[in-house]
Formats: structure tokens, sequence, C-alpha cells
């Protein structure tokens, strides 16, 4: 029996693992890539027929997503801010202020463009980075009077 499921796992693990390395390696014009596990590829079609290693509902459960913010030299979080230089890096380690709870989930990067303000899609608050915006709780999050933080509208 165990040996049976290790050979399934193994069977589902080297399709996925070679797909994500070839949609990786597929050059310097990457035209799109996935917003759980940053894999890049020259169009969407060819990035969302594949499987996801980092995907929500675990190892190869479901499709890669389409990031759909646009290119630029620094991706930030939206939960908490922190910024990185490629939505893989960014998205590759856990959130402290995830909304799950302390790093019960990754980094999500922002899909929004860059502003000089940031304002919070629950009560309008306004700060001048993601960073700075996130830190507080919000008196209007849709989970109750402070029982989650503002969140950056795009």
């Amino acid at each position: 029996m165990k040996q049976k499921l290790m050979k399934q796992i193994l069977i589902l693990c080297v399709p996925v693992v070679a797909c994500c390395a070839a949609l990786s390696s597929m050059g310097a014009p990457a035209g799109v890539r996935c917003k759980y596990c940053g894999a890049e590829a020259r169009d969407a079609r060819t990035l969302l027929s594949s499987p996801c290693p980092k995907h929500p509902s675990g190892f190869a459960k479901g499709k890669h997503a389409l990031f759909e913010g646009e290119a630029r030299d620094v991706y930030t979080c939206v939960y908490c801010g922190q910024t990185a230089k490629s939505v893989r890096t960014l998205v590759s380690s856990p959130c402290p202020k995830h909304p799950d709870g302390f790093a019960k989930g990754k980094h999500s990067a922002y899909e929004g463009t860059d502003k000089s303000s940031y304002t919070c899609k629950y009560c309008g608050q306004t700060a001048t980075s993601i960073r700075a915006l996130v830190t507080s709780p919000c008196p209007k999050h849709p989970n109750g009077f402070a029982k989650g933080r503002h969140s950056p509208a795009r």
C-alpha cells in the first residue's frame, strides 16, 4: 500500500517539476507569470495548462493562476508590505501577517498599479506605502471591527 502510494506521488511530481522548470527557463521575454509560484511563460495558455506546485489547495491540486499586475522592478506583499525583486521570490516565503495566521500562508503580490498613496478597500484610510497601510487593524473589515488589517485597493 505504502509503495503504491509513493509510486503515485512520484508519477504526479515528475511532470509538475519538469513543467515548472520548463516554464521558468523559457527565456527573458516572459509574458505572464503565476501568482502562486512565480513561474513564467510566454503566453497564458501555456501557463494555465499546467499544475502549480504551490497552489493554495495543495501540491499540484490546482493549475497556475495569472498574476494580473504589471511587470515592475519591485513586488510588494499585500499582507505585510515586504518587497522582493520577483514574484517568485516574494511568494516563496511565509508571511508573518497572513490572514490565516502568523506564517500560515505565503506572501501575495500586490496586483494593482504603483501609486503615491494607497487606499484601504474597506474603510478608505490612506497611506503612502502598502507597508504603512497594512500595519493597523481596519475598523470596517468584513470579519468585524478590527478583526483584520487594512487591505490596499487596486
